[in-house]
């Protein structure tokens, strides 16, 4: 299950925010927040699992390779997409670079934390805004994927994989955050990874009138309204913070249900891999794979990039509702 973060590492990821604001002044000015910072998984990355790792393991993971990273980087950029994530768009549109994956930024973090800061540095992180999640995805992603576990085995650890996010936030709180978003989960059953491997052992009442799964969704459902009644909680007992719930699953759905409103077509259909057929995945010809260094010829047109994460145009779109409204609660420049 997903294990939180320790008091200590989130002492020094709080440390490199405070440490890089102080070279960001001019961006400071233009915006509501300090500083933003990401915690996450694949849906959040932005290159901290390429560093560090020898080049076997480099070359193992798919998204070092073409065509990963071609719409906006024009190269592999340790992104789970073919441009920008989520958390990029939210950058740009608060006046921040790229966030830089805090790994690259180690040394100098660890050299800002001794410098100097004008005022207290609570007060900074009074104002700073932390992107804490979504977490929980791959929690079922292995015991639906590795463990085969049924889905009603997987809600039954959705209490414990909630409380340890509610830990996570507190301890951000603890430390002096005032300002979290906290993402739910991606509507699993319409993703083409998840369609591709169960959908033809479903019977058909199992798939809704988009082609979604039913019982996989609900999962999602479950997990994603148990995260939204604990934000609820923190937002009342947390009065002086302002935490957010940001929601992937309904946005995502409504581009499957009507894609022509958003420019896509085929929204089961990944844009990169080797696959084929209706959702072009193949769990051993994915994305980045030999074979399978080709994309679609229109990645914005698609939903889905690599059958599990979102285009970089989709990933534009969530953050738009994310910040705007009406997608996140309160929205995240409410």
């Amino acid at each position: 299950m997903m294990r939180y973060l320790s008091l200590a590492l989130l002492a020094s990821l709080i440390a490199a925010v405070v440490g890089s604001g102080s070279s960001r002044s001019t961006n400071i000015t233009m915006t509501k927040y300090n500083a933003l910072f990401g915690f996450g998984d694949s849906m959040t990355e932005t290159g901290n699992i390429c560093l560090g790792s020898n080049s076997t393991e480099l070359d193992a993971l798919t998204c070092t390779h073409p065509p990963y990273g071609m719409t906006y980087f024009g190269k592999p950029s340790c992104r789970w997409c073919n441009g920008r994530v989520v958390i990029d768009f939210t950058a740009q549109a608060l006046g921040f670079p790229l966030l830089p994956p805090l790994k690259s930024q180690g040394k100098d973090f660890r050299r800002g934390a001794n410098m100097a800061i004008t005022g207290d540095c609570k007060e900074f992180l009074k104002k700073s805004l932390f992107q804490f999640g979504g977490f929980g995805g791959n929690d079922y992603n292995v015991q639906l994927l590795e463990l085969a576990l049924t889905v009603q085995q997987g809600m039954k650890n959705t209490p414990m994989i909630i409380n340890a996010i509610v830990i996570g936030v507190e301890r951000l709180i603890a430390l002096g955050a005032r300002q979290i978003v906290v993402p739910g989960i991606l509507p699993t059953g319409c993703l083409p990874l998840f369609l591709s491997l169960f959908a033809s052992s479903s019977n058909e009442a199992d798939l809704d009138q988009y082609g979604c799964m039913r019982s996989y969704n609900r999962l999602t459902e479950y997990h994603n309204t148990m995260l939204q009644k604990q934000v609820e909680i923190l937002q009342r007992k947390h009065r002086s913070a302002r935490i957010m719930y940001a929601d992937y699953y309904q946005l995502y759905y409504q581009m499957v249900q009507q894609p022509q409103k958003f420019g896509f077509s085929n929204p089961f259909e990944a844009c990169c891999g080797a696959g084929g057929g209706k959702y072009n995945f193949d769990i051993t010809k994915r994305c980045g794979m030999p074979g399978a260094t080709t994309a679609c010829r229109d990645p914005s047109a698609r939903l889905s990039w690599d059958g599990i994460h979102p285009s970089e145009a989709a990933n534009k779109f969530i953050s738009d509702g994310w910040l705007h409204g009406p997608y996140c609660t309160p929205p995240i420049l409410g």
